[in-house]
């Protein structure tokens, strides 16, 4: 009968019958979705919904408010995700929106009994049956009687039935089942649909427990096993099928030793649980999941795979190891058989036999080795080390650095493995996936191997797929080992743990947060080694050069005390490259401004070229909604409504941070994060910076309490420099060390205005080094330098930058001038000085910088206090030491240092003083040194006179806004912080003409459309417009 009935419905899929045309049968195939209409009056409840647009209503066993407000509705985006799209999403009117009726797409779980679903005015019972195959002689029988919709669709993959309220006459559905062991339960379930309609699901059922030895052969026809709801097997020998799906209980017997169970795919579908030890009970003996290589496949999941759809469990605990890594605590030189680690081998729970991982520090390799013995922290090899590896500490004129291998164990109890032979042919693996909220994926010391799929969007080694917030999703203390594709995802879910994983050779990425919305997730404690960097430099999903150990596109996510080993990247954050997000986020969120989690005592070493790589990021205070999604993208801007910086305050922290043996630490363009407590040992460049900015929050600093340090000595790499960034702006270094020697050739320890002028650096030039208990005094200088001003620029970038301090920092003197700006030997308290401080003239009178930020109206000159010379035409000076302003064009601006209290002109013809904006110092520095910042400027023989409190309303490092105040006379009172007479008109102009940012933004999804975009009467103009 059942074959029968599924032909009658293949056949009346194929033949496109319109539903109730033929039993019920064409929708077969579909995704489980059904259109209640709701009339107007019905809605009622909806119009007071607090929702913002983009905010999830819908979606497979979404269980929060399906409500939308009156002017948006809930548009069906997949199955596992409907949101509040806004009626006038493209300048037009859905049909949703002013039809009598609103249709809303709800899902529906399946379950044993009858399944009850209630709107305000509607009542649809709906129940999926199944026919159960006799499995032994011995059987009882049920009677279930079910009350089906004239218009049902019941969807056997997804394991989820719809249906409409219309009634029908009642089936009666005998199944035929075995009984070994009985267990009456009974379960009570509330879950909402996509629609807001809230589904009771109330079953007592008796579970039948069968043991898998005891299984009849036609349990699996064909190898394809299903495990009913209702029931319970219990895996107690190895066992072969050809595919393998959960809708009952799948449970490991732990007490049994060697099972394998070898299959195509293993899915648990909602409703089920696959169990395979507990927290409780783990499973302590060795347990195997075999993925084979073979054509079954599913629509959603594809090919050999462990998976879990849904409101699913999908729980693994192997045997629990104390500590998955640890260190050397003394160095094994080459050809070394005994490792000395820094804790004891058998309190750690590692046995004889294990395979081990043993990281590089110096560059080289990291191997693979076997416990031959144990005797507290000392363990055997069978195989001697290929290279010398450090252990331990190591002492930097008196500071002790403990740069030691990591030792990973790589064995555990519970595998997850497959087919292998043509891995590294074919690149594909099996991978494990949660798809989709609800349920649980708590996967805890298994290894996973030979796992990912080059090329396949969503086939990584270990992922939770679109899941929302799913604190139940863990992986902890598991080996990953030998990933084609990644080793660790989380996509689209929040609030996950992935702690004290081991992952060795994951290509392309180790841990990855996939589309840009992925918030709150803790990433903690995990190791992440490649054995050498060429090895994981692929080419994936048409993303190249795009590999790192771990690789955040959503950064609101916890980073804390992780590894990482010989890597290309070690941790990088391209938010600038995926500017938009991916997948399901894109054009939704704008991950190069959205904030970090907290980033905390991290270590990365021996990476090829960054080790720490933060890129391009600003975090903003951006609007979210619970899912991660911009709620208003105007809110990713660079300013807010009324031109103030957008900078998230506090600052974003990067603590105790620790870099060593790399060849690059930094970033190229950064603004409102600070480190705090960074330790650099041997980069080859301690810090390289380009581009930055003022903090939003005032009492951040750039970096502070840390330490640069550099062994001459060592052989692997290493050199004394920080490489500033360039810019207009102030950049804050306070109580840093710099220990030992080897400062790098042709630059200093610290090195400003990096790139300035060039298209990867800011400018104007006019960067300001403050500089506060900066300590210098424990390093080798010999022929080095303590600053250089100018390092890999455009020639204004090694004149024009300055460094500022009021204690002993910079030798006692309050300003460094280069040493191209002969004109400031004329001035009074400045004083030519050595090679040391890079032969720059140091000052007691206060020097700051001075930007005109103007179109360009060719070299502007400036004559004053330090420019009373004539001009020198080599480069790099080209006459700016006699005042030349060269037109900066990338960002449109003029700067040049000016000493404060003093008096300058400028005379150019084509120069208008009311079109420009004139900045001078930060407001900051005010604050600092505790007196007026101020100079008087004739401009073609006009009287400017302005301070460091002047308005800087949209005023940033790369340039000002149309909406900046113009004009020379903009004086604030030093005395107070009430607004000047220009800021108050200022204010007063913002409040009848809103700027023109806020209204290019104010539809919330217009960056979704290429570029910028206004909204008019009849759709969107590209482009912004002027008001």
């Amino acid at each position: 009968v059942c074959r029968c009935l599924l032909l009658l419905l293949v056949q009346c899929f194929a033949a496109k019958c319109e539903p109730g045309s033929c039993s019920q049968g064409a929708a077969f195939m579909q995704m489980p979705k059904t259109k209640f209409q709701l009339s107007r009056q019905h809605q009622a409840q909806f119009n007071a919904c607090p929702k913002v647009p983009y905010e999830q209503c819908g979606g497979y066993e979404f269980k929060g408010d399906a409500c939308c407000p009156e002017d948006m509705w809930c548009m069906f985006v997949n199955g596992w995700w409907s949101h509040c799209e806004p009626c006038n999403r493209k300048g037009y009117v859905p049909e949703q929106c002013t039809s009598s009726t609103t249709t809303i797409t709800t899902t529906t779980t399946t379950t044993a009994a009858t399944t009850t679903t209630t709107t305000t005015s509607t009542t649809t019972t709906t129940t999926s049956t199944t026919a159960t195959t006799t499995i032994s002689a011995v059987s009882t029988s049920t009677t279930t009687t079910t009350s089906i919709g004239s218009t049902t669709t019941m969807n056997s993959s997804l394991g989820t039935t719809t249906g409409s309220s219309t009634a029908a006459p009642k089936t009666t559905v005998t199944t035929t089942t075995v009984t070994a062991t009985s267990i009456t339960s009974t379960s009570t379930s509330n879950v909402s649909t996509s629609a807001g309609i809230s589904t009771t699901n109330t079953a007592t059922t008796t579970d039948t427990t069968i043991k898998w030895s005891e299984l009849d052969s036609a349990a699996c026809p064909g190898g394809v096993c299903v495990v009913p709801k209702g029931q319970v097997w219990i895996v107690d020998v190895s066992t072969d099928v050809e595919t393998l799906t959960v809708q009952g209980t799948l449970r490991w017997d732990v007490e049994k030793d060697g099972i394998e169970l070898r299959t195509c795919y293993l899915l648990v579908e909602p409703g089920g649980i696959l169990e395979i030890g507990t927290a409780q009970y783990p499973m302590n003996l060795q347990a195997t999941i075999y993925i084979k290589n073979c054509h079954h496949e599913h629509p959603h999941f594809g090919r050999r795979f462990a998976g879990s759809l849904g409101n699913s469990d999908f729980i693994i605990h192997g045997r629990a190891l104390n500590r998955t890594w640890t260190l050397l605590s003394v160095d094994a030189p080459q050809g070394s058989q005994e490792l000395m680690l820094k804790h004891d081998a058998e309190i750690m729970g590692w046995r004889t036999g294990d395979r081990i991982g043993l990281a590089t520090t110096t560059r080289s390799e990291s191997t693979v080795h076997r416990i031959a013995s144990i005797n507290g922290h000392s363990i055997q090899l069978t195989s001697s080390t290929l290279y010398d590896h450090w252990g331990g500490f190591r002492d930097i004129k008196g500071k002790k650095f403990e740069l030691a291998a990591e030792v990973v164990n790589l064995e555990r109890s519970v595998v997850i493995t497959g087919d292998h032979a043509d891995f590294h042919t074919s690149l594909e693996g099996l991978h494990t996936m949660k798809a989709g909220p609800g349920g649980a994926m708590d996967i805890r010391f298994a290894r996973v191997e030979y796992c990912g799929q080059r090329d396949v969007l969503a086939r990584y080694c270990m992922h939770f797929h679109q899941s929302g917030h799913c604190p139940k999703c863990i992986f902890q203390g598991n080996a990953v080992v030998e990933s084609q594709q990644v080793g660790i995802t989380i996509h689209g879910t929040h609030n996950t743990t992935v702690d004290t994983n081991v992952l060795w050779d994951t290509r392309a990425v180790g841990i990855y947060t996939e589309d840009g919305n992925e918030m709150n997730s803790t990433i903690s404690s995990n190791v992440v080694i490649c054995s050498s960097w060429e090895k994981c430099n692929i080419k994936w999903q048409q993303k190249v050069d795009q590999f790192a150990a771990i690789y955040l596109v959503g950064m609101t996510n916890d980073l804390i005390k992780n590894r990482v080993v010989g890597w290309y990247f070690g941790i990088w954050t391209p938010g600038m490259r995926w500017s938009r997000g991916q997948g399901y986020a894109l054009g939704r969120v704008c991950p190069q401004y959205s904030p970090f989690g907290v980033i905390r005592g991290n270590v990365v070493h021996d990476c090829n070229r960054f080790g720490f790589y933060l890129d391009n990021q600003y975090p903003r205070n951006i609007q979210r909604d619970s899912n991660g999604y911009v709620t208003d993208m105007s809110t990713c801007d660079e300013f807010t409504a009324n031109g103030q910086d957008n900078g998230i305050v506090p600052a974003n922290l990067v603590e105790d941070q620790f870099d060593w043996h790399n060849t690059f630490v930094g970033h190229y363009s950064l603004g409102d994060v600070s480190f705090v407590r960074y330790t650099s040992v041997n980069n080859h460049h301690a810090m390289y910076w380009k581009e930055g900015k003022n903090f939003a929050d005032p009492m951040a600093h750039h970096i502070r309490d840390s330490v640069i340090a550099n062994d001459p000595s060592d052989k692997v790499e290493g050199l004394l420099n920080f490489l500033g960034p360039a810019g207009p702006f102030t950049f804050r270094m306070t109580n840093v060390s710099f220990l030992g020697g080897g400062v790098a050739p042709g630059c200093g320890m610290i090195c400003a205005g990096q790139a300035c002028g060039l298209n990867a650096g800011g400018g104007p030039c006019t960067a300001q080094y403050l500089l506060e208990k900066v300590d210098f005094s424990l390093v080798d200088i010999l022929n080095g330098r303590n600053v250089k001003i100018g390092v890999n620029s455009a020639d204004e970038g090694y004149v024009l930058p300055i460094f500022l301090a009021k204690d002993d920092s910079l030798g006692g003197h309050r300003s460094l001038v280069s040493q191209h700006l002969d004109g400031f030997a004329k001035v009074a308290g400045c004083t030519k000085l050595g090679e040391q401080w890079d032969g720059a003239y140091g000052c007691s009178s206060p020097v700051r910088r001075l930007n005109i930020w103007s179109p360009d109206v060719g070299d502007m000159w400036i004559k004053g206090p330090g420019y009373d010379v004539q001009p020198s035409w080599g480069r790099p000076v080209v006459g700016m030491n006699a005042g030349k302003m060269p037109f900066e064009p990338r960002h449109k601006g003029y700067g040049t240092p000016v000493v404060l209290g003093g008096q300058y002109s400028i005379e150019v013809q084509r120069f208008r003083s009311e079109d420009a904006v004139f900045e001078l110092s930060d407001p900051m520095l005010t604050e600092y040194f505790q007196e007026p910042e101020n100079v008087t400027l004739m401009v073609n023989g006009k009287m400017c006179s302005f301070n460091s409190l002047s308005p800087r309303a949209y005023i940033g490092p790369k340039g000002v806004e149309s909406e900046a105040s113009r004009g020379c006379n903009l004086n604030a009172d030093t005395s107070s912080t009430a607004p000047s007479t220009s800021q108050a008109q200022q204010g007063t102009e913002l409040t009848t003409s809103p700027p023109r940012r806020a209204a290019c933004a104010a539809h919330a999804r217009c960056s979704i459309l290429s570029g910028d975009c206004c909204p008019t009467l009849s759709g969107f103009f590209l482009g912004c417009c002027d008001a």
